[in-house]
């Protein structure tokens, strides 16, 4: 069974957030659910924060959206844009996910012991996308995103 994630991007007015039009973080990348959440982190890359829950001030539409999903959804939280812009993404990182075979066929999620993986930088891990996708948010006036998990 896969794994989805649900994002969502908010702008701050005043001092609630609102809602704002913007599809980012919707491929179902799991080298990015766990960099973003430790969510299916097959590679075993530190991710860039600890999961926060989902946030008290959310906006309405997202907090009906993330109700909307009961107990399938997972894993929530919340990260700043300008938190996502001032990662140092050259740092390098050791990407453990490997396929190995199993009496059932191969097996794509599997995790490689520390040094058994292949050391790359953040940037090469998470690819072009996921910095398209930071630049959207930037341009639709976003202060935040927030996610959940289904599987």
């Amino acid at each position: 069974m896969g794994c989805d994630i649900h994002c969502y991007a908010e702008r701050r007015n005043g001092k609630k957030f609102a809602k704002v039009k913007c599809d980012a973080f919707g491929d179902r990348s799991y080298g990015t659910f766990g960099f973003l959440a430790d969510v299916r982190n097959y590679s075993d890359v530190p991710p860039i924060a600890e999961r926060r829950g989902f946030p008290n001030d959310a906006s309405s539409g997202v907090l009906g959206s993330y109700q909307g999903w009961g107990s399938d959804a997972h894993s929530p939280s919340w990260l700043r844009v300008d938190e996502l812009e001032a990662f140092d993404y050259d740092r390098p990182v050791e990407d453990r996910r490997v396929t190995r075979q199993t009496s059932w066929g191969l097996d794509g999620g599997c995790t490689a012991e520390a040094g058994g993986g292949k050391m790359t930088t953040y940037r090469e891990f998470l690819g072009e996308w996921f910095f398209k996708d930071i630049a959207k948010l930037r341009e639709a006036g976003a202060d935040r995103i927030v996610f959940w998990f289904d599987n």
